[in-house]
């Protein structure tokens, strides 16, 4: 496993009024959510990076706005045919 480091000025903790680790998990969320929009993470990578259960996660894209099942209709209707819904 890698690590890398980020620096936060006391300043802008202050700004903030966030500790580092709710920074960090704030971070975490945010990009989980975006790349997993984006389909770099599956939905099983993303919740991992972002360290939250699966049910959190799906709420967490819910409130977002961001699809859990992403399917374009032509790719629905072929599932569907193949097991003989349509």
């Amino acid at each position: 496993m890698q690590q890398a480091a980020i620096s936060f000025s006391n300043d802008l903790l202050l700004s903030l009024n966030m500790s580092v680790g709710e920074i960090i998990s704030s971070m975490r969320k945010e990009y989980a959510t975006k790349m997993y929009q984006e389909g770099k993470l599956t939905l099983g990578q993303a919740t991992e990076f972002c360290g939250m259960c699966l049910y959190d996660f799906t709420a967490l894209l819910a409130i977002q706005g961001i699809p859990v099942i992403n399917y374009e209709s032509d790719d629905l209707d072929r599932e569907l045919k193949s097991i003989g819904v349509l």
